[in-house]
């Protein structure tokens, strides 16, 4: 991508949780205005040479383009061979990245005291961070309640551990009010190692109830002005989880208001 904040949307916004093969997406999102898609690319034929390909002629014949990719969570485990196979998923996964022509992986942990722990994912990026580097490729790591990557004080020690070449901080708006955290305060304290932003809204601590924008408590305005700083470069991803695919557009498009008060003119016309 081009330096600058740029705004994009998330194929889940459309197709859901379930394998859809993104036929909701490339129905609905030309509709929104929106080109750039993180696609959400959870099923094996999705990563595939010919889903990938497939990927690529439908963005292009709906005048899209693939923005991010996100893949399923980290899975390194506790023994040496469940790392060794974690590493060749994820040297594919940037091979899939150079093909659909993004800059940009993310993916969340797994959950909390599960496959090795955050010792496991510090070891596992050890690995695959200098190799996302050479490659021109971000690995961002997404929070998410419940989950390795839960905290600031998680982040922290993965950035102390591994350092900061190839990877980034996801900071998804809605997970972090479901941790008890205020995202606006996250993203004063990670500061730079922020390179990646889900606009998601919550209703409050707990599990996570997410919502349509603006029917939660996330300060949207807060979190966009600590995060895009002068010279700030990164995806904005608006991740509304589907609800109503009937009231999808308009649901999406509050969202979309929303990032456009603080990005440039390229995201205000897409509103």
């Amino acid at each position: 991508m081009s330096g600058g904040a740029r705004l994009c949307v998330a194929t889940i916004c459309f197709d859901g949780f379930g394998d859809e093969d993104f036929a909701p997406t490339f129905e609905l999102a030309p509709r929104l205005g929106v080109e750039d898609l993180e696609i959400n690319a959870w099923y094996g034929r999705n990563l595939t040479p010919s889903g990938i390909e497939g990927l690529l002629r439908r963005c292009r014949a709906g005048n899209l383009r693939p923005a991010s990719l996100q893949v399923s969570p980290f899975a390194p485990g506790p023994a040496a061979a469940d790392l060794t196979r974690e590493v060749c998923r994820w040297l594919w996964l940037l091979e899939v990245a150079r093909r659909l022509d993004v800059g940009v992986i993310k993916a969340t942990g797994s959950a909390r005291d599960t496959c090795g722990g955050l010792p496991a994912l510090i070891e596992l990026l050890r690995v695959v961070a200098p190799v996302a580097a050479e490659r021109g490729i971000t690995v961002v790591l997404e929070n998410h309640v419940g989950n390795v990557i839960e905290h600031p004080e998680d982040y922290h020690a993965v950035f102390t551990a591994v350092g900061r070449q190839g990877l980034g901080v996801c900071l998804d708006t809605g997970h972090f009010v479901a941790s008890g955290h205020d995202p606006a305060a996250v993203a004063a304290d990670l500061g730079d190692l922020v390179v990646h932003v889900d606009l998601k809204d919550c209703t409050g601590p707990g599990t996570g109830h997410f919502v349509r924008f603006g029917e939660g408590v996330v300060d949207f305005d807060a979190v966009l002005a600590r995060t895009l700083t002068p010279g700030w470069s990164g995806w904005v991803v608006v991740e509304l989880p589907l609800l109503d695919r009937a009231r999808v557009i308009s649901d999406l498009r509050a969202g979309v208001h929303i990032a456009a008060r603080h990005l440039p003119l390229q995201a205000q016309l897409a509103t």
